[in-house]
């Protein structure tokens, strides 16, 4: 019998020889083009190596300081984070019916929503109805309505006769809220102090970087304004008489996790990392408790079935990293209503996570990766480094008031925006592969009272296919030359022109143009893109832009990069401003936003 090799033969992996490939794969190019800065500011390279960790890198033990791979040693295996379903009081599919078929569904938890509406004591009582209080925790958003919604809170307790030591968190955050909703930040901190006291299983306050993260924050922005608020709730604790170390403990942090696999898994990390470094700086070991709350900024009221995979990958990165609380948002989250069945979608993608795919049966899987454990400390380092500049100007506090947070936002929102327009940050099924048979659900009403409202990737193209949903407005695609040299740029135009709600018909081709100007004219579109080869413009663009001209074309574009054609006015190319054409079109068929 022959042995059986298990690669023992194989030569040692070098850097060097790695680069001799990648050198031969460029064919010329620099290695700096393998290397992509994100959006928030950090950078990623094509490689990571054991050689490229940070000598003083140390993540620890799961369930040991600085709790960078976990708050536990082991995981709960039947329940290793608590399913929470969002619970909106006011909103359509949000009921008590719901919150039972939740509960009976497997959610072990529920996220209380204030946000369109706050009930009274008899309409919350009726609304929980039937619900073991002491069994699913209630956490809490209150939205705007801060103390008012907290002490609802303690009256419903007191009015179930729950015992001091149930489980329950009101996540008091006002510095988030004062720019989301225009709340008040001041809070009466002893009156929060008496509540814990006698209501001792309540966290009171949260660091919500979920709210920095929707209102357009970068994801080292979220680190930086999570630790401010931490320590600016230490310090009005102190302040009223609960020593620090017995007020951290009062506090969660709640982060949103995104598409962005690596580095929603990182983020979470890097925030247990920042926590412990806090408190060990005020001489506590305590472990940080990290709510998740999925991407709304992410989702979309076009193709809103996409958002499921979006919420699948937030979550699968939320569980490998370890969190003790997961709200995946129904894939109608940001539309005006939810249903039963998008609601059991919900509540089923943590389900499968948890019980199929076993993502909580090891405590930080990712642990040990030489790209996650790079990443993690990369961005902890520049968080750290953000918020030690808030610190030594005053703290968040201080910041709001001077308007240097709104500023912040505003900027990052727009390097945000630059990338959508372009769609170097694609969108499926909004700016990429766009389904014009699916209709847009009904669009939510921003319920902010503040500087900011909410701030979606998604929106500023889902305002164009509304726009265009009543007309159905068409775009003759006026081909040229042979089907196999103008079909290449016949599809990338349609898809474009179809982001923006605009229905393609396709020409023929060939190159009689005045044929193809009265395919225009029956086609009964009012305007026209010109898709064909390089060397077939070369000849018959100009003239077949005069002739479409001629026959009533009020928007003309041609699909490749700009030249000189005085009767086009507009070029869609990849990598062009895709949301500057289509706003122009919108402005010359008159349709309104």
């Amino acid at each position: 019998m022959s042995t059986l090799e298990l690669g023992t033969n194989m030569p040692a992996a070098s850097h060097e020889a790695w680069l001799d490939a990648v050198d031969a794969a460029l064919r010329g190019k620099s290695l700096d083009s393998l290397v992509s800065t994100d959006l928030g500011g950090f950078t990623r390279q094509p490689l990571y190596t054991q050689e490229a960790m940070a000598d003083d890198n140390v993540s620890g033990l799961p369930g040991f300081v600085p709790y960078t791979r976990g708050a536990r040693a082991v995981n709960d295996k039947f329940l290793p984070w608590q399913i929470a379903q969002r619970l909106t009081p006011g909103r359509k599919g949000s009921d008590q019916k719901a919150v039972m078929t939740d509960l009976n569904g497997g959610v072990s938890a529920i996220m209380l929503d204030f946000s369109q509406q706050l009930p009274t004591l008899a309409q919350l009582d009726k609304l929980l109805n039937e619900v073991m209080l002491d069994i699913a925790p209630l956490s809490v958003n209150l939205a705007a309505h801060g103390m008012q919604a907290a002490e609802l809170i303690i009256s419903l307790r007191e009015h179930r006769n729950l015992a001091s030591d149930v489980v329950g968190f009101l996540n008091l955050d006002p510095l988030s809220a004062h720019v989301r909703y225009g709340a008040a930040i001041d809070l009466d901190m002893s009156r929060l102090i008496a509540i814990s006291q006698a209501h001792q299983g309540l966290r009171l306050m949260t660091a919500s970087g979920a709210t920095w993260h929707d209102l357009g924050a970068s994801v080292v922005q979220e680190l930086a304004w999570v630790a401010a608020s931490i320590t600016e709730y230490v310090r009005q604790f102190d302040a009223a008489g609960l020593a620090p170390e017995q007020a951290l403990p009062k506090i969660t942090i709640c982060l949103a996790t995104d598409g962005d696999f690596f580095a929603s898994l990182a983020k979470i990390r890097a925030a247990r990392l920042i926590f412990a470094n806090i408190a060990a700086n005020l001489g506590s070991a305590t472990a940080p408790q990290i709510h998740v709350e999925t991407s709304l900024r992410a989702l979309s009221d076009v193709d809103p079935w996409v958002n499921i995979l979006r919420a699948t990958v937030s979550g699968m990165a939320a569980g490998i990293a370890g969190v003790d609380m997961m709200t995946i948002a129904a894939c109608t989250a940001t539309s005006a209503s939810d249903n039963e069945l998008t609601r059991r979608i919900a509540r089923n993608t943590q389900i499968i996570l948890q019980e199929e795919s076993h993502i909580g049966q090891v405590a930080d899987a990712a642990g040990g990766s030489w790209y996650v454990e790079s990443l993690t400390q990369d961005l902890a380092e520049q968080a750290w480094a953000l918020f030690q500049r808030l610190e030594a100007d005053g703290g968040l506090a201080q910041a709001l008031a001077k308007g240097e947070i709104n500023q912040a936002i505003v900027a990052q929102r727009a390097a945000f925006n630059t990338a959508i327009d372009n769609r170097s940050l694609p969108l499926v099924g909004v700016s990429e592969f766009p389904n014009l048979d699916e209709a847009p659900l009904p669009a939510a009403v921003d319920t902010s009272d503040g500087t900011l409202d909410g701030f979606r990737f998604a929106a500023r193209y889902e305002a164009l296919r509304r726009a265009a949903q009543a007309s159905k407005p068409k775009v003759f695609m006026a081909c040229i030359g042979s089907m196999a040299s103008f079909t290449p740029r016949l599809n990338f135009a349609a898809n474009l022109y179809a982001v923006g709600g605009l229905h393609a018909i396709a020409g023929a081709g060939g190159s009689d143009v005045e044929a193809i100007a009265a395919e225009f004219s029956k086609s009964t579109a009012k305007i026209a893109v010109i898709c064909g080869s390089d060397d077939d413009y070369e000849t018959l663009a100009q003239p077949l832009a005069a002739a479409l001209r001629k026959a009533g074309v009020i928007h003309l574009a041609l699909a490749g990069k700009p030249r000189a054609i005085d009767e086009v006015e507009d070029y869609c190319f990849a990598g062009g401003p895709a949301y500057e054409l289509l706003r122009n079109i919108h402005s010359k068929l008159g349709l309104a936003e």
